[in-house]
């Protein structure tokens, strides 16, 4: 086990320090575009009354972003600086859990210096720029980082914490039916911790559970038919999980016309122009991760890793198929769950990337020639995220 050095935990509070810095100065910056999504959510914030709790439902269904914003604003912050500050500490969350959970897989591996490093990485990369198709980055790309979506961030504060979970569920399933047979069932806490976590990702935005929960519906029903006699502890997470299921649902009626008929509705939107320009954004967002899974190929697959590239799928198959009309038709509502997914993909393969790297102690030729093309397709990626960085700094522009 190698332990932080007194100068690698100088260097992590450092880099905390300086992400919560930058998002504070990105989120100030685009705040003052009236047309930025920010902007827009700031107003809708300000309409929140907790005389009249209904008054954060008039514009959404997933009010726990305006509703931290109005906590703060009552403290005598101005409402725009609140925004700004709230969405910095969702950013900073971000970062901060996926320090976490690198440390804690790779641990032993690498130095913690490295590790903060990859963490610092893997909160400032995008989808590449291909200067004669997306110079700006994130439009006509997408990106698993993204600067401008206040509910967006605050609901990546709740992902990693869901897919651990949901994996943990699984897992201590697995280490204790040898013993118990038909009659597993886990601890009620457990249970209860994840449905407060699907909850709480719901509450910030629907996007990552509309990915989230059918994966993992799939995930759990593909071991059922695995585990036919432990029908008892399927049944316990379904009822679980049923609260999140619903909420969601009704998320969804209020935004696809049944509950707000001036919103929009969900429509099938299939077509050739779709698959290509569905194809470009992943290849774009998800280079070094589908390049870092090939190298990985023969590396132990945990839970995380089949729920994560699960949820990739179901992301994509659902942009790819999936739109809406009405007032919410250009808002690429079904982009937010592919984004959120590409994520968590990066979080899980970055560190088997390097894990990987870490293992080979001496190398062929080939192999470093190998690992040296995943280094660039990596630096490529960061490149393209500390460019757009300066773009939105430097241009004032919400994406």
């Amino acid at each position: 086990m190698k332990t932080a050095t007194r100068w690698e935990k100088a260097l992590a509070i450092l880099c905390h320090l300086l992400i919560l810095i930058l998002s504070l100065a990105v989120f100030g910056s685009i705040i003052q575009n009236e047309s930025s999504d920010l902007s827009i959510h700031t107003v809708y914030a300000r309409a929140g009354n907790f005389h009249e709790l209904d008054s954060f439902f008039h514009s959404t269904a997933n009010p726990m972003w305006h509703v931290l914003v109005v906590l703060l604003s009552m403290t005598g912050v101005p409402l725009f600086t609140s925004a700004v500050i709230i969405t910095a500490i969702c950013k900073l969350l971000v970062f901060a859990l996926t320090h976490y959970f690198f440390t804690r897989w790779l641990q032993g591996s690498v130095r913690q210096w490295v590790i903060t490093l990859l963490a610092v990485i893997c909160s400032l990369v995008t989808g590449l720029c291909w200067p004669w198709y997306n110079p700006t980055v994130y439009l006509g790309a997408g990106s698993p980082n993204l600067w401008h979506s206040a509910t967006h961030m605050i609901a990546m504060v709740w992902m990693p914490l869901c897919v651990v979970q949901i994996a943990r569920v699984y897992d201590e399933f697995i280490r204790l039916e040898p013993e118990m047979g038909p009659k597993t069932v886990l601890d009620w806490k457990e249970l209860c911790w994840l449905c407060f976590l699907l909850l709480c990702s719901l509450a910030s935005k629907p996007s990552f559970m509309q990915v989230c929960l059918p994966a993992s519906c799939l995930f759990f029903l593909f071991k059922w038919f695995q585990y036919p006699k432990n029908s008892r502890y399927f049944l316990q997470v379904l009822g679980w999980v049923t609260p999140a299921i619903l909420l969601m649902i009704f998320q969804y009626m209020y935004y696809f016309g049944i509950i707000v008929p001036v919103q929009s509705e969900m429509i099938l939107e299939f077509s050739l122009g779709k698959v290509k320009t569905t194809a470009i954004m992943v290849l774009l967002m998800q280079a070094f991760p589908m390049y870092a899974l090939w190298v990985t190929r023969r590396q132990p697959k945990d839970t995380i890793y089949w729920l994560t590239l699960l949820m990739d799928v179901v992301g994509i198959v659902e942009f790819l198929i999936l739109g809406e009309n009405g007032l919410r038709a250009a808002d690429g509502n079904f982009g937010w769950g592919m984004m959120s997914a590409v994520l968590m993909l990066w979080m899980v393969t970055l560190p088997r990337y390097v894990k990987s790297r870490s293992g080979e102690a001496a190398m062929t030729a080939g192999k470093r020639a190998v690992y040296g093309a995943g280094w660039a397709l990596l630096g490529w990626h960061l490149a393209s995220g500390i460019y757009y960085i300066w773009y939105l700094l430097s241009t004032g522009a919400s994406l």
